[in-house]
């Protein structure tokens, strides 16, 4: 009865492990409209809208970890990526933005709206990347809505002190080394949902894409890509995403055309587009990518690290989430192409040659040992049988006689 009993209550402590490992999002979850930034060789990812997308409520998620850019990896398999869990955000949010920056206590990692579960928080937290903590921030100055209006995106200006949000036509400047906070007295000229963004210079940010408001019910009305631009610009779009490499590339991925619950949703062309400012002027260029596996991503985030553009989760065409990650090379400007295999900044693959040597290096002392045991081993085993063998004989005493004769 005793074990019986036992078993049970394995059983239930079982069923409950399960239950909280199936519940419990995790890097390796699907998901879309989360927030990501790359800090210290890692790109950290937090929160989103995870699970299959239906029509009920969407599971808002809290969890925040981080994809380690200094070690080889395959993209076929995102359980095995190495990924690591870090201290899970204080709310859960979707459509928000992560931004890495400095402090006076040293580097963070900031939080800024989203649209979030009760309870809702604070309007900004930050991520201590030495203590592995989560903390709400009170900035001095103006105060901003603790909720975004849409799916925003933070950008630093070059010395990671003051962070950009824009939303709802409102520019929210954000000085993190000084904890102030300061609405800007220029509006936009219309509000624009779904957009993407970079940091030009030190004076300029580029917004790119996204819709603006025909009515209060209806976004569907997709802002025109940049048409000063020579070349031929792509379609316009929203829920795609933009990162700019250090030669000054800017890098258009994904996006759809359509109401912004992306119901209606339409694949537009190109999914793949640069923008390029050269001799002093906008160029835009639609290259061929090679090895494309997704021919449509919404909702996601890409980021720029060594000579990859990462594309990571989003949605599909079918409305399906996505857990994996796209790594695109931008070495050769005339050969775009998908990598399965990361390689990070600087790795040097050993040689056969010195693989060879040093395992010659290895084999000889192990061979002359074991030669030298071995002839130990034989020595040993000879001495001892014959040492048994005299030992096993009994005297005679008329051996020492002289033999009797007839």
């Amino acid at each position: 009865m005793i074990k019986i009993t036992a078993l049970v209550i394995k059983l239930i402590i079982i069923v409950k492990v399960t239950i909280i490992t199936f519940t419990i999002a995790g890097p390796a979850d699907v998901r879309c409209c989360f927030g990501s930034t790359i800090a210290n060789n890692k790109l950290y990812i937090g929160g989103g809208a995870t699970g299959p997308v239906s029509t009920d409520e969407d599971t808002f998620s809290d969890d925040f970890f981080s994809l380690d850019l200094t070690v080889r990896f395959s993209t076929l398999s995102p359980p095995n990526m190495p990924y690591k869990e870090c201290a899970n955000i204080l709310i859960k949010s979707n459509a928000h933005t992560l931004v890495y920056a400095i402090n006076k206590r040293g580097e963070g990692i900031y939080f800024f709206g989203g649209f979030r579960n009760e309870p809702r928080g604070n309007a900004i937290y930050v991520y201590s990347l030495e203590l592995n903590e989560w903390s709400p921030i009170t900035p001095d100055g103006d105060q901003m809505p603790v909720e975004s209006t849409t799916k925003i995106v933070g950008v630093t200006d070059n010395d990671l002190k003051t962070i950009y949000i824009f939303d709802n036509g409102t520019m929210y400047i954000y000085n993190a080394f000084e904890n102030f906070l300061q609405i800007s007295a220029n509006f936009a000229p219309y509000k624009i949902y779904y957009y993407a963004t970079v940091m030009l210079n030190a004076d300029e940010i580029a917004y790119i894409g996204g819709s603006t408001s025909i009515n209060e019910t209806d976004r569907s009305s997709n802002i025109p890509m940049n048409q000063n631009a020579s070349g031929v610009p792509p379609q316009p779009r929203q829920g795609h995403s933009a990162s700019m490499a250090i030669d000054g590339r800017i890098f258009i991925y994904g996006g759809f055309s359509g109401n912004e619950n992306a119901d209606e949703s339409i694949a537009i062309s190109p999914m793949f587009a640069v923008l390029e400012y050269i001799n002093g002027e906008f160029m835009w260029s639609s290259p061929q990518l090679y090895g494309q596996l997704y021919q449509f991503r919404i909702y996601h985030n890409s980021h720029i690290f060594g000579n990859y553009l990462i594309v990571a989760f989003g949605r599909n065409l079918t409305k399906h989430r996505l857990n994996t990650i796209d790594l695109i090379n931008i070495s050769d400007r005339n050969n775009y192409k998908v990598d399965t295999d990361y390689t990070p900044p600087g790795y040097v693959p050993p040689t056969p040659s010195s693989s060879a040597s040093s395992g010659k290096g290895v084999i000889i002392p192990l061979i002359l040992l074991g030669s030298v045991g071995f002839l130990v081993i034989v020595i040993g085993c000879t001495f001892f049988i014959r040492r048994r063998q005299h030992g096993n004989v009994v005297p005679n005493t008329f051996s020492l006689q002289k033999p009797m004769t007839c």
